[in-house]
């Protein structure tokens, strides 16, 4: 479709571009609870798919109870990750824990964190190639870091506990009528327009989430198997938070290597090289492999515009944004061609 030269086309999607940023702009604004919002719509994908699968399956089984079937799949899949998580959170705080009993030696527990047993960079402390309270600084910043974490951890649960589940109730009992609303409410002529674009967001949106939750998992499911087989305390639960982490552009995968690294250290060196290999392997199967030949395929976007959004994004909004950059893009793109589309329709009929 060739541009337009009518300024007022030109002025309503400036002012839409203007508003669809100031959107954001609050959401960002907000961001504790927009990352639970983000949260609870993934968590409804996730749940859609699982009971899309779940009915292609039973129909296979015509004669099977759906309902009692689908609730005790449900309570043993729920049990069965609660007792593998709480086992590994478990087996990570007595490691954790013992080096917490020898912190009367020194100033902080940060400090303990890095000399049990006589280890390496307890060594390196005392033959003066780093100092002491540089060692302590380390530390005292993992402490708080791991203290922050847990904190907005523990913020995060429980405002999900209470928002999450009208999200679930609202979605599953209006989704279905979201046409019939837009035709209820929306002008005549542009109701099928507006219901194309929500339809196109929906699809796009669909299709990159589903490729990133692929992608973690198979990411995560590396590191869980390289990360039981180097021997770490906790392989289960550090697996699923690098696989988690990955989600995150360029850091993502920084920030996953992390607390493997220095459980691991706790233990061995060699534990701790274990851990390191596992997230090189991982990642090299993600850039050659996964993010070239499945996620490029969901999503239709130069590579290069791919890469100066998220920058800017990273700089602007911080880590929420490098992670939010392309559906943020994909939402204003779909408006925007929707928009002029409408626009086009009507200045011509004018």
């Amino acid at each position: 479709m060739p541009l337009s030269t009518n300024r007022n086309i030109w002025q309503f999607l400036a002012l839409t571009t203007i508003l669809f940023v100031l959107f954001f702009a609050i959401l960002f604004y907000f961001e504790d609870i927009f990352i639970v919002l983000i949260a609870g719509a993934i968590l409804i994908l996730i749940v859609e798919k699982v009971i899309e699968i779940f009915n292609r399956c039973m129909d296979r089984f015509p004669n099977c109870n759906r309902k009692t079937v689908g609730l005790i799949l449900l309570t043993g899949s729920g049990l069965l990750v609660l007792f593998f998580l709480s086992s590994q959170v478990q087996g990570i705080g007595a490691l954790i824990g013992d080096i917490g009993n020898i912190q009367q030696d020194y100033a902080s527990g940060a400090s303990a964190l890095f000399t049990e047993h006589e280890s390496e960079l307890s060594k390196l402390a005392d033959s003066g190639l780093i100092k002491p309270e540089d060692l302590q600084k380390i530390g005292n910043t993992i402490f708080s870091g791991i203290t922050d974490l847990v904190s907005k951890v523990s913020y995060y649960f429980l405002t999900g506990v209470l928002v999450i589940p009208l999200m679930f109730g609202m979605y599953f009992k209006h989704h279905n009528k979201i046409g019939d609303y837009i035709h209820a409410y929306a002008p005549p002529e542009h109701a099928d327009g507006i219901l194309r674009a929500l339809e196109s967001i929906g699809r796009e949106l669909e299709d990159f989430f589903s490729a990133k939750m692929l992608e973690s998992a198979i990411i995560g499911l590396i590191c869980c198997i390289g990360f039981y087989l180097g021997g770490l305390d906790g392989w289960l639960f550090l697996g699923i938070l690098a696989g988690f982490l990955n989600i995150i552009p360029y850091i993502g995968p920084i920030l996953g290597a992390i607390p493997p690294v220095i459980i691991g250290y706790i233990d061995s060196p060699m534990t701790a090289l274990f851990a390191v290999i596992t997230v090189v392997i991982a990642q090299t199967i993600d850039n050659l492999y996964l993010i070239p030949f499945m996620i490029s395929e969901k999503v239709n976007i130069n590579p290069l515009l791919s890469v100066i959004l998220t920058l800017a994004a990273s700089k602007l909004l911080g880590p929420l944004g490098m992670v939010l950059a392309i559906p943020i893009y994909i939402i204003y793109k779909i408006i925007v061609k929707e928009s002029y589309v409408e626009l086009i329709n009507i200045y011509n009929k004018d």
